[in-house]
């Protein structure tokens, strides 16, 4: 099966601080590259008011295997696997424009009802619209579905949703949850460049709301986790890992 196509450039907003491509410009070009593709089936961000629901991001996970420089031109290959219920996961592959391999993601994604905000069900026009390929996968690992940080986790700092964060849904982007988790990281963790993230979003970031972020490092699974809870603690909107 063919799958959509996002052919792009590395921009200079998707380069790291040492002038590589960046897991934030990855999960850049992967939005934008969703965000065409379903817009090919009508369900796209200029449908969102005629249809009265919208695909929200709820998971990522993203490995890149190498950092090209500004300007490479990439290929975005993108193609949903499964969809059932209420969720729908999509996979990524991302090359330079001679097929040699860049990075690779999968995603999981919530089909969300935009007057009420609540989740509903796909349905069989939906679904008929969405050519599914669940013979390739781009990453033979799941995306977790659970993670909360441990006892002692170090509170590294509180953030307050402003307007600059905030999309087309009235909630922080998925995007600012990385750039944000990233500043919770320890200086000599950030300095290894680790090839793998992975995102669980559990609650959304409204305009207003205060966040504060927990770091922890499990030596296990050599996995460097940022919780970001609200303000009292109690409840979790995202868990971000590093390894």
């Amino acid at each position: 099966m063919k799958h959509y196509e996002f052919h792009c450039k590395v921009e200079y907003p998707d380069l790291g601080e040492d002038a590589r491509f960046s897991h934030l410009g990855a999960l850049r070009i992967m939005q934008e590259a969703a965000c065409l593709d379903s817009s090919l089936t009508g369900y796209g961000p200029f449908d969102v008011e005629r249809n009265g629901i919208a695909w929200i991001i709820c998971g990522w996970k993203v490995h890149l295997e190498r950092r090209p420089h500004w300007g490479t031109d990439l290929v975005v290959s993108t193609w949903p696997r499964t969809m059932s219920n209420h969720l729908s996961e999509r996979d990524f592959i991302i090359a330079d424009a001679s097929g040699n391999p860049v990075g690779a993601a999968t995603s999981r994604w919530l089909l969300i009802d935009v007057r009420t905000g609540r989740v509903t069900n796909v349905t069989p026009e939906i679904a008929a619209a969405y050519p599914l390929d669940n013979s390739c996968r781009a990453l033979e690992e799941e995306m977790a579905v659970a993670g909360k940080s441990p006892e002692g986790a170090e509170e590294t700092f509180t953030y307050t949703a402003l307007r600059r964060d905030l999309d087309m849904f009235h909630h922080v982007n998925n995007l600012h949850y990385l750039e944000l988790a990233r500043e919770a990281l320890p200086e000599a963790v950030l300095a290894q460049n680790l090839p793998n993230v992975e995102i669980l979003y559990k609650r959304q970031i409204r305009l207003g709301d205060k966040v504060h972020f927990l770091y922890s490092f499990d030596a296990a699974s050599g996995k460097h986790m940022v919780e970001l809870k609200n303000c009292d603690g109690k409840k979790s909107h995202a868990v971000v890992w590093f390894y």
